[in-house]
């Protein structure tokens, strides 16, 4: 007998056992399965992104609650992506003092974009 329900609840068995993750299940790509991940802590394709999406972000929330990690700067050749960083920083706070009508605190980051924008140009 056909269970129609078996269908639907296979891509919540990470969602409700993440730690009992079906392993055997493989990536079409590469090959590679969720318990290679475990071991290793490595994806084989960007594929993998997508079939181990559930599993893969439950661990990672583990790892890092609450956290947004945006990457690491190399420290020697990261200068321009820094400085890069500091200005959609300094746009967004801009734009939220403009709308707060602080704008005492708008002409300072205006001021600091400014200088951002020429020493960009200079080089």
């Amino acid at each position: 007998m056909y269970d129609l329900f078996s269908d639907l609840f296979d891509g919540f068995d990470w969602f409700m056992q993440p730690t009992t993750y079906k392993e055997e299940k493989k990536c079409p790509v590469c090959g590679r399965t969720y318990s290679d991940f475990r071991r290793d802590g490595k994806l084989g394709c960007s594929e993998c992104y997508k079939v181990f999406r559930g599993p893969v972000t439950e661990t990672l929330r583990q790892i890092h609650p609450s956290t947004v990690h945006v990457g690491k700067i190399p420290s020697k050749s990261g200068e321009e992506l820094k400085l890069k960083r500091k200005y959609e920083t300094l746009k967004q706070e801009l734009s939220a003092a403009v709308k707060n009508e602080d704008y005492e605190t708008a002409a300072k980051l205006h001021k600091q974009i400014r200088e951002i924008e020429n020493e960009v140009k200079k080089s």
